[in-house]
């Protein structure tokens, strides 16, 4: 995290005012929407079903890797600072809880999928034309981007319930439980949220410059 923070300091002081307002007022929005896409829940255990995800890789698709990263940083820090933003609450011992990671997870997933979709507009742009091109853009570009950035919630939210298995709990297979109850179960919902977040911004048109800009 430090070193996206720098990062993303040293993009935003290259910024003109009138950039570094615009691109502010994207990453504050964004943050915000991840709450009300927490709230959208319906209790599980240990891990709820929400729309975070949803919405995680809506931020990166559209806002780009650092501006993305930055977004769910200050989500996270919103969370921290005690705001009832996160699934189950908020505050600093919200951290301490089993789905902790997938917080982790959300700030590496959206520059992932930010940056994949960066890399996959520089290979197949001027390759894709004529009455196909849509199709092929969502399916090529913004679909697999959406989809690169999946792996990477499920690294830091599985790997951090099972590290809270291995210390509260005598589960003799933690890893393995941790797999079924925090990704087993819901990798075909999180395909379907990744098509629901490519279909969005490759029918809003939102690929090239204006709102997505250089990420």
């Amino acid at each position: 995290m430090a070193t996206v923070s720098v990062e993303v300091g040293r993009r935003v002081a290259g910024l003109t005012p009138r950039q570094a307002v615009s691109d502010g007022v994207l990453v504050i929005v964004f943050a915000l929407l991840m709450a009300p896409a927490a709230q959208a829940k319906i209790e599980a255990d240990p891990v709820p079903y929400t729309l975070q995800v949803l919405f995680v890789l809506l931020t990166g698709l559209v806002l780009g890797p650092w501006r993305g990263a930055a977004a769910m940083m200050l989500y996270a820090v919103m969370g921290f600072a005690g705001l009832p933003v996160f699934a189950r609450g908020g505050g600093p011992a919200y951290f301490l809880t089993p789905t902790a990671g997938y917080i982790y997870g959300f700030i590496v997933a959206a520059f992932v999928v930010g940056m994949t979709s960066q890399m996959l507009h520089a290979r197949f742009d001027s390759a894709i034309e004529g009455s196909r091109g849509a199709i092929l853009r969502f399916v090529r570009i913004d679909l697999l981007a959406a989809l690169a950035g999946v792996p990477f919630i499920y690294l830091f939210g599985v790997n951090h319930l099972a590290l809270y298995y291995v210390l509260a709990t005598d589960e003799l297979n933690p890893w393995g439980k941790a797999w079924s109850a925090g990704a087993g179960i819901f990798i075909w919902y999180d395909v379907l949220k990744a098509a629901i977040a490519a279909a969005v911004v490759s029918s809003a048109g939102m690929r090239r410059e204006g709102l997505r800009g250089n990420g």
